[in-house]
């Protein structure tokens, strides 16, 4: 009887210290989330990047002030503060002078015009 009690005992210690590691090697597994804010969709209140940025790559367009920019690739609604900005489709073009209306004064009828000046593509003057 004493060697059955003893084999019990020596049963279940092993049976005990099995359940137990089998718990401590099921506890040791990684898992890993991926998570996206707004997820992965939505409206972000500031967007900040450090190096390039692509936005629209495959379709679509993209509106500043705007979620409606409709056929163009970029549409600003607003003002655009910029040192220099290429206009057209063909870098390298010849010098082009653009006359717009400057004032209108209705009082005196006198109209002022200014010019911009599109050299190799890029607005260089605007007076």
């Amino acid at each position: 009887m004493e060697r059955l009690g003893r084999f019990l005992g020596a049963f279940f210690g092993a049976f005990l210290c099995v359940v137990l590691l089998m718990g401590i090697y099921s506890m040791a597994e990684d898992i890993t989330l991926t998570t996206y804010y707004p997820a992965p969709y939505g409206a972000y209140d500031e967007l900040t990047t450090t190096g390039n940025t692509y936005l629209a790559t495959t379709s679509g367009n993209v509106g500043i002030g705007t979620t409606t920019p409709g056929a163009y690739k970029l549409k600003v609604i607003g003002t655009i503060d910029t040192t220099a900005y290429s206009v057209g489709t063909t870098p390298g073009a010849a010098t082009t002078t653009i006359t717009y209306v400057k004032t209108v004064n209705f009082v005196a009828q006198t109209i002022t015009t200014g010019t911009i000046t599109v050299t190799n593509g890029i607005v260089t003057t605007i007076n």
